[in-house]
């Protein structure tokens, strides 16, 4: 069993170490699922909480060299708060389709490193609350139904294949888009750890 079981790790290894650097002109895509942590931020005093959630989908990224790429996909991104009053909890879940447009700048002897970094524009999908009698549409209660902040992330790829890398990241978001008609700043902010897979095309 011990020799199976350092067998195994051996060839876990060596895949691991296997160069599946990228050149210019190559195209990925990479499904992706992530935990969201998510809040609001503003210039006043707030008692938020965060809000734990998820995010789901695929980015497509074009090579312009080894070091330097661009991405953009599809994301399915929760945000939204948590609020606790008179021991009562009051759940924000503001959903939105996420559309990233990123540098991301590959690092590391195998470029297995990676930051990225740009705008990302977020269109609302739903956006409802969850309150002690029950969950209610608070659509109609928002100023803006488009979202648009500065993500920016740092990952690193494992090698598999030649064409084929796990990868894991953190992404972080913050909103420059004033969510609600108020004389306050109500914007959103994400923390998202992702894991996923990327196939070159």
């Amino acid at each position: 069993m011990k020799k199976l079981l350092f067998g195994t790790l051996i060839v876990i290894l060596g895949f691991t170490q296997l160069n599946a650097q990228n050149d210019s002109g190559d195209l990925t895509i990479a499904p992706q699922l992530g935990l969201n942590l998510s809040n609001y931020t503003s210039n006043e005093s707030l008692s938020n909480k965060i809000r734990i959630a998820f995010n789901a989908g695929a980015i497509v990224e074009y090579y312009l060299s080894d070091r330097w790429s661009l991405r953009s996909g599809l994301l399915y991104d929760s945000k939204g708060t948590k609020i606790t009053e008179s021991g009562d909890d009051y759940i924000d879940k503001l959903n939105y389709i996420a559309l990233p447009i990123h540098a991301n700048w590959h690092f590391g002897s195998n470029r297995n490193w990676f930051l990225n970094f740009g705008p990302t524009l977020g269109f609302l999908a739903s956006a409802k609350a969850d309150t002690p009698s029950g969950e209610i549409d608070i659509k109609g209660e928002l100023d803006s139904t488009f979202d648009l902040g500065l993500g920016l992330g740092i990952g690193h790829k494992f090698s598999i294949t030649d064409k084929t890398q796990l990868f894991i990241e953190y992404q972080g978001y913050n909103g420059f888009i004033n969510i609600i008609d108020a004389d306050f700043n109500l914007l959103n902010a994400t923390s998202a750890f992702n894991i996923g897979a990327i196939f070159q095309l």
